[in-house]
C-alpha cells in the first residue's frame, strides 16, 4: 500500500517528515506518517492542521507528547487497499481522505502531537477527541461526538440542527445548553462552556451537527508530561515541587552489607541523590563564591571550605566547579512586551546555549501566547537544541512572567537537588501584576509567594533584565527590575541588566564567569540518622576576602 503526498509541502516537512506505509496480514492495514518534530516545538510553530474526510466511518483522535504524527486505518469487512485512503500535504496542512470505491466503512485512529489541530468531517461515523488539543472543527450529520479533554483549558462550542439523542454531562460540568431561534422558521440546539473571558485557555473545539446520536463530555487532566502548561497551573506545580524537599517519612538506615552497596572508589556528588559509601551517606551542597567586589572566585578546593552542621564542623570530601556538570534552563519571554526584540531574542537563546560545556545539559522554555512551552527538555544534544531555537515564531500575548518562572523550576530542575542548577530568565520582567493592564491576565502566583519559594529552590535564578521595557514608561521597568533582583538574591543568583537584547556582549562573559563560581561541595555528615528533620548548615570560606552563599540547611531525608 502506498500513499500519495502533494508536491507543495514546505521545506520543513520535506526535511522532517516521511511517509511510511506497510501492509499487515490482519484485517486492517496500518499507515504511519512520521513527522520528526519535537512535540514542544510543534506547540510553537505556525498551526499544523490535519484535515480528515471520512464519510463512511469514524475518527478517533488521541493527542499526546509523542512527536510523531501517525494514522491507523481499519477496515470493517475487508482488507484496506492502496486506493482506499490518500494522504497528501500542503504548506501547513496534512490531508487524510477516505474514498473507498465500495463505500466500505473505514475507521481512522489519529495520533497527533500536542500543538496540532484537526478538521474532521463524517456522515454517520463517531468522532472522538482525547487529550489537550490545540484546535478542532468537527462536522457530522448523525455521528456521535465524544470529547475527553481538559475542560479548564479548552473552550467547547457546539451547534446542532437537533438536540443529540443522548447528552452525557457529569454533575460538575460547567456548560450551558439552549434552543436558539436563529430565524423565524429555524431553531438550533446550542452548547457552550462557561469559562470566563479572562481565563487563559489553550484549545478551542467547534462542533457542527445535524442529528447527532450521542454527545459525551469527559473532563481529563492536563498530563504531567505535557509540553504546554497553563499559567494557572503554576501555584500547584510549584507547591508540588517544593513539597519534595519537606520532611516526610524517615528513610531506613543505609545498608552495611558491602555486597549490597559497594563503596565507590570516588564519590560522585553531582549525581543528585545521596551517595552511599559502605555505611554512610553523602550530602551535596551547591554554593557560590565571590570576592569583596562581588566577582566569582574560581579554583577553590576542598581545603578552602569549612562546613558547620548543627554546630559541628564536618570534613569536606569534595569541592569542584569545572569538572561538575550544570543543568541550565533558559526561559525566553516571548510575550507581547518583548515582541520588538524577537529576532534578537532567538539569537540570544543560541548564544546562551553555546555557553554550556559538553558535560552540561540545557533546557529551553518559552512564555508565548500567555502559555508556558517546553521547547526542549534538559539535553546535551546541542545541534537539535539550536535547530529548535531557529523555529521559534513571532508570537505574543500576555506576560504572566511569575507563573512562567514557577513552572520553569517545577518542570525539571526540582528533580535534581544537590546538582548545580541554574534558571536563566531573559525578560523585561514586566509581569501583568506590574503593569496592571485590564486587558491582560496577571500571574496566578503572587510575587511574595514566588520570592519566598525562590529561597527554597534547588536552583540559582539569573535574570537577564532587558531595559527595553523602559519604553513603556509609568515606572513599570524599574519596579520589574527590583522584583527580579529580589528573586535572584533569594536564590543566591544574580541579576544581569542589559540595555536591550541586542546588547548582550557585556553580559555573556559575566554569566559564564558567574557559573564558574558555583561549586558542588560534598561531605559525609557525622550524624547519619536521616530522620527527615531540618539541619542547619553554615558554609564558610577558608580564604580571606571570599564570601560563600549557600542554602541555610537541608532536610535529612
Amino acid at each position: 500500500m502506498q500513499a500519495m503526498m502533494g508536491a507543495g509541502g514546505t521545506e520543513r516537512f520535506a526535511r522532517a517528515g516521511r511517509l511510511l506505509m506497510s501492509a499487515a496480514h490482519s484485517p486492517w492495514t496500518r499507515c504511519v506518517l512520521w513527522v520528526s518534530l519535537l512535540p514542544a516545538a510543534a506547540t510553537l510553530l505556525p498551526a499544523i492542521t490535519v484535515d480528515v474526510d471520512n464519510p463512511f466511518g469514524g475518527v478517533r483522535v488521541a493527542v499526546g507528547s509523542d512527536p510523531r504524527f501517525r494514522v491507523r486505518v481499519t477496515g470493517t469487512t475487508r482488507e484496506i487497499t492502496r486506493d482506499d485512503v490518500k494522504i497528501t500535504r500542503t504548506e501547513e496542512r496534512v490531508v487524510v481522505k477516505c474514498a473507498p470505491h465500495d463505500s466500505e466503512p473505514i475507521d481512522l485512529d489519529l495520533f497527533i502531537p500536542i500543538g496540532f489541530s484537526v478538521d474532521v468531517v463524517t456522515m454517520d461515523g463517531a468522532i472522538e477527541i482525547n487529550g489537550l488539543i490545540r484546535g478542532a472543527r468537527l462536522v457530522t450529520e448523525t455521528g456521535d461526538i465524544r470529547l475527553a479533554v481538559p475542560w479548564r483549558a479548552t473552550r467547547i462550542r457546539m451547534d446542532s440542527e437537533r438536540k443529540p439523542a443522548a447528552v452525557h454531562l457529569p454533575p460538575q460540568a460547567n456548560f450551558t445548553q439552549n434552543d436558539i431561534q436563529v430565524t423565524p422558521e429555524k431553531t438550533i440546539w446550542r452548547l457552550r462552556d462557561r469559562l470566563t473571558g479572562g481565563r487563559v485557555t489553550y484549545g478551542l473545539i467547534r462542533v457542527r451537527a445535524q442529528e447527532p446520536g450521542e454527545l459525551r463530555l469527559t473532563n481529563e487532566p492536563i498530563p504531567d508530561d505535557s509540553p504546554v502548561k497553563l499559567p494557572w497551573q503554576s501555584v500547584e506545580a510549584l507547591a508540588k515541587a517544593l513539597d519534595q524537599e519537606k520532611p516526610g517519612k524517615p528513610k531506613p538506615p543505609p545498608t552495611t552489607d558491602p555486597q549490597a552497596a559497594p563503596a565507590p572508589t570516588k564519590p560522585h556528588p553531582a549525581a543528585g541523590n545521596p551517595v552511599f559509601r559502605s555505611d554512610v551517606r553523602m550530602v551535596n551542597l551547591v554554593v557560590t563564591a565571590t570576592d569583596a567586589a562581588g566577582r566569582p572566585v574560581t579554583e577553590l578546593d576542598p581545603g578552602d571550605f569549612t562546613i558547620i552542621e548543627e554546630g559541628r564542623e564536618q570534613e569536606v570530601s569534595f569541592a569542584g566547579s569545572d569538572d561538575v556538570p550544570f543543568n541550565l534552563a533558559i526561559l525566553l519571554d516571548l510575550s507581547g512586551s518583548t515582541k520588538p526584540d524577537r529576532l534578537a531574542m532567538r539569537e540570544a537563546a543560541r548564544r546562551f546555549v553555546s555557553l554550556a560545556r559538553p558535560l552540561d545539559r540545557v533546557a529551553l522554555y518559552a512564555l508565548a501566547g500567555d502559555i508556558f512551552h517546553v521547547v526542549s527538555s534538559l539535553t546535551d544534544d546541542r545541534e537539535a537544541l539550536l535547530e529548535t531555537v531557529d523555529k521559534l515564531p513571532d508570537v505574543a500575548g500576555g506576560s504572566p512572567v511569575y507563573d512562567a518562572i514557577a513552572l520553569a523550576y517545577a518542570e525539571e530542575l526540582h528533580e535534581h537537588p544537590g546538582q548545580r542548577n541554574a534558571l536563566i530568565v531573559i525578560s523585561d520582567g514586566i509581569d501583568n501584576q506590574v503593569s496592571n493592564q485590564r486587558t491582560d491576565t496577571p500571574s496566578t502566583i503572587r510575587f511574595k509567594r514566588l520570592a519566598k519559594a525562590a529561597g527554597e529552590m534547588h536552583a540559582l535564578i539569573y535574570p537577564v533584565f532587558l531595559r527595553s521595557g523602559e519604553r513603556f514608561g509609568r515606572g513599570w521597568s524599574q519596579k520589574a527590575r527590583k522584583r527580579l533582583e529580589t528573586l535572584a538574591a533569594a536564590s543566591h543568583g544574580r541579576i544581569f541588566p542589559a540595555i536591550s537584547i541586542q546588547d548582550l556582549d557585556p553580559v555573556l562573559p559575566l554569566i559564564e564567569s558567574e557559573l564558574r563560581g558555583v561549586y558542588s561541595v560534598a561531605y559525609y555528615p557525622s550524624n547519619q540518622n536521616f530522620d527527615g528533620e531540618w539541619r542547619g548548615v553554615e558554609v564558610k570560606a577558608g580564604r580571606s576576602g571570599v564570601t560563600i552563599r549557600a542554602r541555610p540547611g537541608y532536610y535529612a531525608r
